[in-house]
């Protein structure tokens, strides 16, 4: 569709800053970003991929953890065999 209206909305400088710093980030016009916003809601037309990626995280969670645990373990044990203590500096 042809768009043919024109809106006029008054702002302060700081508040058209930032419609234009967001519109940048999502790599579209100011004009685009607009539509779109007032076309659909953000978070329902990605709901489901959200959902999704929330419970991957929660799921993948434990591992993670873990895997950072074994990390500082390793790394700690690196230090001892060097002679070293973790958090402390050498000149």
């Amino acid at each position: 569709m042809l768009a043919s209206a024109r809106l006029v909305v008054q702002m302060t400088p700081k508040e058209k800053k930032t419609l234009d710093s967001r519109a940048k980030r999502a790599g579209l016009s100011t004009a685009e970003f607009v539509r779109r916003r007032i076309n659909s809601d953000d978070l329902e037309e990605h709901r489901e991929e959200i959902e999704a990626l929330l419970s991957t995280l929660e799921s993948s969670a434990p591992a993670i953890l873990q895997s950072v645990e074994d990390t500082i373990a390793t790394a700690t044990a690196m230090m001892a065999a060097l002679g070293r203590q973790p958090g402390k500096t050498t000149p």
